[in-house]
């Protein structure tokens, strides 16, 4: 473009100069013509040109790389991301637990130029080093010699670590006001984005934390662990944006804004914990570490007729104010004990195991043993053999004192009678070795025993297989409600202030690995562990004076003895075998109360306790605890779920699942409360029973077909006839029903049994109670 207009320039002068040159001779009138017009040309020339990139830059709104209609954007309009408002994780109650908040930095000018408009100070003077050295050592903490050699830097401000970060409004209005005092200047705070946890350790590894995250959107809250972590997309909501115009000096004009994209906040996460017994859970878990000084402890307790999980703890834990210092802790972990870890759980296992030899008739419990057993060249022991090989109790007892001592010879002798084959089956009826999937992150899958004879006997008193505590509790809920088992449940409801509307959790059925008559059978062998003056594990002949309980039943509630299975599990070696030290076990105790169709189910472990072993570690938790939620009983009842007034029942919209791993998205349903069903243990959802698109309610069950080698009968009490009919298209199976109702109670194809087409399948229908 330069050399164009360089040509155009200098194109008059060159056309004077030739026709000079060549026409030295003429007269001087003619060459003034030539010179005229040539002149007027050249401005003719010109002004189109002028007038062409006049156009071309209107047209364009560019010169070079620069923007103008940007550039000119940018002074009269501005468009700034509105970050969405974390959503705010409650108890059942509605007391908040985890919430927006800010927290402040605090900062010293100490540039000597830092003045106000009538030439006052606004930096900190050098006289004034030591009054600030005092205040914020003596608030904060913070090192004296990093804040002198903060002071003295050449820098304009300066901060003072991590003690002088994160602060809280409460204590950044304390020194304020302690700086005013002390005629102080030049201290200044910054406020940040942060996330509060109002009451300290409150289930701190199962709630989780959430961060700042910066990016080139900005800084904004994300969950780091926990629920938080798991929940992150429901409770992260989604930024808007908006424009608005501004004037010469860059201020808002009033009425200009315009949204672009409305801002959606995140929902509010209703967990199903009890702020009041997670409080008093919290404070005897205290007590118990403290007295056993062991390595790990968990307690958990759960609604028993809904599956919901009241309240659940461990130890060594952290508050999320302390947590850099927490987590230095002797034996410290991240992970969420309750579904993080999997353990070999030991005698509290036996519950499932006489369940099964009960339903196949493979055990008499009155038939007598010996308590000696040998498999190839190992020698299987119960806890009362001495050095001497004798017992502390009679060496040949029924299979009923044998459940109630917590023999391991009588389990395993059990099993070789009934083969590791049929018990299997309810290995897998009881979905051991399958994640519970309610939604939270990390989840293990346990390990199943090996394809070795002593792994499969040992598994029969809860060695050789490896599970999860939330696992044992899915479990646990079929002895407590007739044989039916129901899902654990961590969210009670969730609400989208958005829309004013809420979706909320209810019981939620996933198998009916036994039949009532077996389920209330162990019940009452629990309830014998208890009170058997004998044989008993949690009689104790001696008592707790420290909870004025007399001899007898050591776990009592309201004066009554609860269903109680004791274990005692060996901990495997990091360099094989099992550890050998006095006490290295892992010392647990499953809690019903009441003995007859409970209303609550506690479990807790405590593992490597250096202090003399005592069962009453656990039962000065559990007792307390279970009166507290008995006396609570009807607020936390099924029908205590109601709908908010200002709420409307919300819908949830359903995805394409399809191709898709179905174990994350069987989480991912979980956590917008709908109820999902695997199908098959393949690594791909091939088909899904509710279409995409479709609107449903909160707990609509959806199953998930996957590409598995082998088609397998799922356990399918408690579907609706809708559900087994997808499922005879799917397999190709003729399907007959008997009875009627509206839920299936019975099916004749045994779950985990594979399928062929066309072959038969008779439910039997039956109403919700299951008649």
């Amino acid at each position: 473009m330069l050399k164009i207009l360089k040509k155009i320039m200098s194109f008059p002068f060159r056309r004077i100069s030739k026709s000079v040159s060549i026409r030295k001779n003429q007269v001087p009138e003619k060459n003034r013509k030539k010179v005229g017009k040539s002149l007027l040309m050249t401005t003719v020339i010109l002004f189109m040109l002028i007038t062409f990139r006049f156009v071309w830059i209107i047209t364009t709104n560019h010169i070079g790389n620069i923007n103008l209609k940007q550039m000119s954007r940018d002074n009269y309009q501005a468009t700034v991301t509105v970050p969405a408002k974390r959503g705010t994780i409650f108890d059942r109650n509605g007391k908040s637990i985890a919430l927006d908040s800010s927290t402040y930095t605090i900062y010293a000018v100490i540039d000597e130029k830092q003045l106000g408009v009538n030439g006052e100070k606004l930096y900190i003077d050098s006289n004034d080093f030591n009054k600030v050295e005092n205040l914020l050592n003596h608030k904060l903490g913070i090192d004296r010699n990093l804040i002198k050699q903060q002071l003295n830097s050449k820098m304009k401000q300066v901060q003072f670590g991590s003690k002088g970060s994160e602060l809280s409004l409460e204590k950044m209005q304390e020194i304020k006001k302690e700086a005013k005092k002390e005629k102080i200047v030049g201290l200044g705070f910054t406020s940040n984005i942060s996330r509060s946890y109002p009451f300290g350790n409150f289930a701190s590894q199962f709630i989780g934390v959430a961060r700042v995250k910066s990016d080139k959107n900005g800084s904004t809250l994300k969950g780091d662990m926990g629920l938080e972590k798991a929940f992150n997309d429901i409770l992260g909501g989604k930024n808007g944006r908006e424009t608005y115009q501004k004037d010469i000096s860059g201020r808002t004009i009033p009425g200009t804004t315009k949204v672009i994209k409305p801002v959606q906040n995140g929902k509010d996460v209703y967990t199903t914990l009890d702020s009041k017994l997670q409080e008093r859970l919290e404070s005897y878990m205290n007590k118990a570490a403290k007295d056993s000084n062991a390595q790990q402890l968990l307690g958990v307790l759960v609604n028993a007729h809904t599956g919901d999980i009241l309240a659940t703890s461990q130890r060594p834990t952290y508050t999320p104010t302390t947590i850099n210092e927490d987590s230095k802790q002797v034996n410290f972990t991240w992970n969420n004990l309750l579904s993080q870890s999997a353990f070999e759980p030991g005698s509290t296992f036996k519950n499932f195991f006489m369940a099964a030899a009960l339903d196949t008739n493979k055990v008499d419990l009155n038939q007598t043993y010996q308590r000696s057993l040998k498999v190839s060249d190992v020698t299987i022991n119960d806890w009362d053999v001495t050095e001497n090989k004798s017992y502390v109790l009679p060496e040949t007892v029924t299979n009923a004192q044998g459940f109630y001592l917590s023999s391991n010879i009588g389990m395993s002798k059990l099993e070789m009678n009934m083969g590791y084959d049929l018990w299997n089956k309810y290995i897998n009826k009881f979905k051991f070795g399958l994640k519970v999937r309610s939604g939270l992150d990390g989840e293990v899958p346990g390990i199943l025993p090996s394809a070795n004879i002593i792994s499969q006997i040992e598994s029969s008193f809860g060695q050789g297989i490896a599970v999860t505590p939330i696992q044992l509790l899915r479990g646990f809920t079929a002895f407590a409600n007739e044989g039916t088992m129901l899902q654990p449940h961590i969210v009670s409801k969730l609400v989208d202030n958005n829309k004013k509307t809420e979706v909320i959790s209810k019981p939620e059925v996933v198998g009916h690995p036994i039949p009532s008559t077996v389920a209330n059978k162990v019940l009452n062998m629990m309830l014998s562990v208890n009170t058997d003056p004998i044989y008993g594990t949690s009689y104790s002949t001696t008592g707790d004076s420290e909870e004025n309980i007399p001899s007898g039943p050591l776990f009592l509630v309201n004066g009554e003895p609860a269903a109680v299975k004791t274990g005692t599990a060996q901990i495997a070696s990091t360099t094989g075998g099992y550890m050998t030290g006095k006490q290295d076990y892992l010392y647990s105790a499953v809690v019903m109360y009441p003995s007859k169709k409970p209303d609550f189910i506690f479990y807790m472990y405590i593992k490597i306790p250096t202090n003399t072993w005592t069962l009453k570690y656990i039962s000065r938790v559990a007792n307390p605890l279970l009166e507290t939620a008995e006396s609570m009983k009807d607020s936390l009842s099924i029908d205590n779920k109601k709908e908010e007034n200002n709420k409307h029942q919300g819908r949830i919209t359903i995805a394409n699942y399809v191709g898709k791993n179905p174990g994350d998205t069987a989480d991912s349903l979980r956590r917008l409360v709908i109820s999902p069903v695997i199908i098959g243990t393949g690594e791909k959802v091939t088909a899904q029973s509710i279409s995409i698109g479709k609107k449903v309610e909160a707990n609509s069950r959806i199953l998930l077909l996957t590409n598995d080698k082998e088609q397998v009968m799922p356990d399918i009490y408690g579907w609706s006839k809708k559900d087994v009919e997808q499922l005879s298209n799917w397999f190709g199976i003729k399907l007959k029903y008997e009875g009627n109702g509206n839920i299936i109670i019975n099916q004749s194809i045994e779950s985990n049994k594979v399928i062929k087409k066309g072959q038969p399948l008779i439910v039997s229908l039956g109403n919700s109670n299951g008649e």
